[in-house]
């Protein structure tokens, strides 16, 4: 499972330690790990993508 995000800040960003560096502008969007997620968002360099109702978008 994971969540979609959308950085904040341009970088270059890896989900996994086996996966190799990407790099990734503001605005862009991406599915990555809850764990994962949750470090960008406490560094403020990306935030959930959520629906109108306020529900975290998952992708399988």
């Amino acid at each position: 499972m994971k969540v979609l995000i959308k950085y904040t800040q341009a970088g270059k960003y890896r989900d996994q330690e086996w996966e190799s560096l990407t790099a990734r502008e503001v605005g862009d969007i991406q599915a990555v790990t809850p764990p994962f997620a949750a470090q960008l968002i406490g560094q403020n360099k990306a935030c959930l993508i959520k629906t109108e109702n306020d529900e975290i978008v998952f992708h399988a």
